[in-house]
């Protein structure tokens, strides 16, 4: 750090290369409350964290950190046997949906049960219709 001007909201400091950089001189004041330090060592910190300048002992640190990086794991060359999960029916459905069936015979064309404990399909006028059957759960009692 060459030089630093304060500004009304911004502190800007010039770098030994002369590139300016601004910090908000609201984070450098509540810096310098926090850490009890002046105002040189807060801009030099943010200098540093924002990597504009060098430190040693931060260059150390990163390159033991980078030294002790896991090593990346190659994914599994052989795949996972998919489950085929057999579907219960419930009987209970099943019985009241063959029931709807055979009465709809008598008004309806058409009709076909399209899942055996779940919905059936008709026609009654040329009009295409269907019967989705869902149970309603219990209630928990509390």
């Amino acid at each position: 750090m060459k030089d630093y001007e304060i500004k009304t909201d911004i502190v800007e400091i010039t770098l030994e290369s002369g590139k300016k950089v601004k910090v908000a001189k609201k984070w450098v004041d509540t810096a310098m409350k926090n850490l009890d330090t002046d105002i040189e060592d807060v801009l030099l910190m943010w200098l540093e964290d924002n990597d504009y300048l060098v430190n040693e002992e931060q260059e150390e640190l990163d390159t033991k950190a980078k030294a002790n990086q896991p090593k990346r794991v190659e994914k599994s060359t052989t795949e996972r046997k998919k489950v085929v999960r057999e579907k219960k029916v419930n009987s209970t459905k099943a019985m009241v949906i063959e029931k709807v069936a055979e009465m709809l015979n008598s008004i309806a064309d058409n009709v076909v049960v399209e899942n055996v404990d779940k919905i059936i399909t008709f026609s009654i006028d040329n009009q295409d219709f269907k019967i989705d059957l869902t149970q309603k759960r219990v209630k928990k009692s509390e």
